[in-house]
């Protein structure tokens, strides 16, 4: 049955695209069947995936809210794996994808406005669970973490407060995702044995515990 992993958040500017790309990049070179819905009027997870290592990637841009379902449903046929990039805001597509996935990912900068942001994702699948009638696997991601910074205790204590559960692996800041956006290449391609390759590796390994894969 294929797995459907929705990355979402109410915030823009957490890295979702790039965590979406990177993690496509790694289970296509672990040989994976995987594929891609991006639900962002931007668009920019299809403009990456129309080059370089990742353009024979399935994929499929899928602007209209009322249209996700079944994107989803046409491009899973045949894959283990499928990704849903939506917009940095509320919106049925959000509803929609959740509603569907086996995993909904939520990415966070350590900062006070993206764990509040985070907390309305939260309450989204929280909703989108009650309305299907079924639990919705859901787990923060940190990202664009500076090591040593006090603001990653303040912030891992309000995500604790509100009992919401996170991945061990966070996501440095990396220039490398800037700059293999406009090669279409990834941390995993560009530098396998770099840091960045390194935790999304270990985010995926993480994603493949919690799903079974």
């Amino acid at each position: 049955m294929t797995k459907v992993i929705t990355l979402c958040t109410t915030k823009g500017g957490t890295s979702k695209t790039s965590l979406t790309a990177s993690l496509l990049s790694y289970w296509q070179g672990e040989k994976r069947l995987v594929a891609a819905v991006d639900a962002d009027p931007n668009c920019n997870l299809t403009r990456w995936l129309d080059k370089g290592s990742l353009k024979n990637i399935p994929h499929q841009a899928e602007t209209n809210e009322g249209q996700i379902i079944e994107a989803v449903e046409n491009i899973s046929r045949e894959r283990e794996i499928v990704l849903v990039d939506v917009a940095g805001f509320g919106n049925q597509s959000m509803v929609y994808a959740i509603g569907i996935s086996s995993l909904v990912i939520i990415p966070s900068r350590p900062s006070e406005d993206d764990v509040l942001e985070a907390l309305k994702t939260k309450q989204v699948v929280t909703n989108a669970a009650k309305l299907t009638r079924r639990e919705i696997p859901y787990r923060v991601v940190l990202t664009q973490v500076k090591a040593g910074t006090l603001v990653i205790e303040h912030t891992l204590k309000q995500f604790q407060a509100f009992n919401v559960p996170l991945f061990d692996t966070a996501i440095a800041s990396c220039t490398i995702y800037q700059t293999s956006r406009f090669s279409g290449e990834t941390p995993i391609s560009a530098e396998p044995q770099g840091k960045a390759a390194k935790e999304i590796t270990a985010l995926a390994k993480e994603i493949e515990v919690q799903l079974s894969l």
